[in-house]
This record gives C-alpha cells, sequence and structure tokens, in this order.
C-alpha cells in the first residue's frame, strides 16, 4: 500500500453561476494508482532533487538582482525585471530536473501514469476529472 501513488478525481454535482455569484459542488474520491517500488524510490529521489534546487536557488534569486543592480547601477525597473527572470530560471531547473532523473529512468511523471491508468480512464469516461473544478 506505501508504494501506491493516490491521486485524487473530482465530478461536478451541481454548478451555479449568477451575476455575482458563482459556485461549484463537486465530489472528490482518491484513487490509489500501484507502482512498483523502484518507482516509487525514482520518484522520492526526484523530489529530493527538486528540493534541493529550490534550496540552492531561493538565494540566487535575490543575490543576482541585487548584485546586477549595485554593480551595472540598474534602476528599480530593471532589477523587478531580473528578480522574475532568476525566479523563472530557478522554476526551469526544479522541473528541467525531475524530468531528467524520471526520463533517464524511463519512469512516467505521477499525472502521466494516473492518466495511463485503467481505472482512471474509467472514472474519466465517466465524466470524472483531474483537474479540481472552477467556479
Amino acid at each position: 500500500m506505501e508504494d501506491n501513488c493516490f491521486y485524487d478525481l473530482y465530478n461536478v454535482k451541481d454548478r451555479t453561476n449568477l451575476v455575482v455569484f458563482r459556485n461549484v459542488k463537486f465530489n472528490k474520491v482518491k484513487i490509489g494508482i500501484p507502482r512498483c517500488s523502484n518507482c516509487r524510490k525514482l520518484h522520492s529521489r526526484s523530489k529530493t532533487a527538486t528540493y534541493i534546487v529550490l534550496f540552492l536557488g531561493i538565494p540566487l534569486i535575490f543575490i543576482i538582482p541585487v548584485y546586477f543592480s549595485v554593480v551595472f547601477d540598474l534602476g528599480t525597473f530593471i532589477m523587478i525585471i531580473l528578480l522574475v527572470a532568476t525566479f523563472g530560471m530557478v522554476y526551469g531547473a526544479m522541473v528541467a530536473t525531475e524530468k531528467i532523473i524520471l526520463n533517464s529512468n524511463d519512469v512516467k511523471t505521477e499525472k502521466d501514469g494516473a492518466i495511463t491508468d485503467p481505472l482512471v480512464r474509467t472514472f474519466m469516461a465517466s465524466g470524472w476529472s483531474i483537474e479540481p473544478p472552477r467556479a
């Protein structure tokens, strides 16, 4: 049971759309998707590597824009652009790290594994969705 990956599925029960009010009532069920212990370990390692990239990248998000702003005497607007660009690079590095680890071992991501599972496909054919409904 600990090797299973649990994924949430959603089904809309009622949707209310008034001029000033929107409401969605839905059912949510957790589906256990079986996976081997090797896949579970690889998913765990990829998450750990992603957290390490995040831990190393957070200081860079603040250091790089401030450094360039001080050294090259850039304005506030350019510093904000550098801040956003550095944040994007750290996020991209996190996503790339996970993809590289999983693809190098021919393991699907948790979402891709959920979509290809026969039980999840059965639920999706009867109106359930992987994405939570929005009002």
